[in-house]
């Protein structure tokens, strides 16, 4: 994998969390954030890493299950690590740059992109599908306001699903895509695509799928309730934190914005303010919770790449 997967869009975007951190930083009273750090219990600190990784494992799982669903099989070893390699680009729009899984598996393993690439992009459905269950779950104290943001979003993930799975609509795409000549080449790759997407989108693997991302927001929400404890927080039940936390999570997604940075905190930090917090410091909580599920990810991600020679490969189509 040649270097420009980590080049000047992945240098703005880690400019870009900088600066709106910084932003978060200035609205905060600085005060504020020096005693939630200096007051953080580091008791917490080997737990909460632990809870968050294991949250991450029951991901794996997922992907695994949905790789059989395409006859995909690989070493144990090498498919964590290409995995957890995804994590890298996890700041990008919706995760799509987690499609360097599927470059790692044509590289290592010889698995085609046009086999290996819908998949990852099928993760992402079962990720609406399954935050969004968490969220429906906690509306009651969310607000039912956001009931709409999420039938639009889960109407419009569905329409996509049905668009791409059924045979007839993927051909009337396919016949769109031929006629623009930008996305003439794609057409091929796309139609040697649909058997993946079928495959992937089976009733034992959809089902499976989905209750392993349901299971993997509460285990999740262990380690942000965790990190609410290390700051002396205990104003929140266990529930309302995955509920609140999984709404933030799919507003961030709705604004396209890489890793949702910016939204999700905001949003995060709003829905616990209702709470008791002030908002300045609702907004150190938020960054802070954020380290652990999305940059320490992004870092695990980084060794893993290395672990895997990942970083020496180069990029083929």
């Amino acid at each position: 994998m040649n270097s420009s997967i980590f080049g000047k869009k992945f240098i703005l975007i880690i400019i870009g969390a900088v600066v709106i951190y910084s932003i978060f930083l200035i609205f905060s009273d600085i005060n504020t954030v020096y005693d939630k750090l200096k007051n953080f219990d580091t008791q917490f600190l080997p737990l909460i890493l632990l809870t968050i990784f294991s949250s991450w494992m029951v991901l794996f799982v997922r992907w695994h299950i949905i790789l059989r669903s395409s006859n995909i099989k690989i070493p144990l070893k090498n498919n964590i690590l290409i995995y957890l390699a995804g994590f890298t680009l996890s700041i990008s729009p919706i995760k799509s740059g987690e499609l360097i899984k599927s470059i790692l598996l044509k590289n290592q393993f010889g698995i085609k992109r046009t086999i290996s690439a819908p998949l990852v992009l099928i993760e992402r459905f079962y990720d609406i599908i399954g935050t969004i269950a968490i969220a429906l779950l906690g509306i009651t104290f969310l607000g039912f306001e956001y009931i709409p943001v999420l039938f639009v979003v889960l109407i419009l993930s569905f329409l996509v699903i049905f668009l791409i799975y059924s045979k007839s609509n993927f051909k009337y795409i396919l016949r769109i895509f031929n006629k623009i000549t930008f996305l003439k080449k794609f057409s091929l790759s796309l139609e040697n695509s649909q058997t993946s997407i079928r495959t992937s989108l089976n009733k034992k693997t959809a089902i499976c799928s989905s209750a392993l991302t349901i299971l993997y927001r509460f285990v999740e929400a262990i380690g942000i309730y965790l990190v609410f404890l290390s700051l002396g927080i205990n104003l929140i039940n266990y529930f309302e934190l995955a509920a609140m936390y999984s709404m933030s999570v799919i507003l961030g997604s709705v604004s396209m914005l890489p890793g949702g940075l910016g939204v999700t905190e905001g949003s995060f930090a709003g829905l616990i303010s209702f709470y008791g917090l002030d908002f300045s410091t609702a907004l150190v909580v938020a960054v802070i919770v954020r380290f652990f599920t999305l940059w320490y990810g992004v870092g695990i991600g980084f060794l893993a790449l290395k672990l895997n020679g990942g970083l020496n490969l180069n990029n083929t189509n």
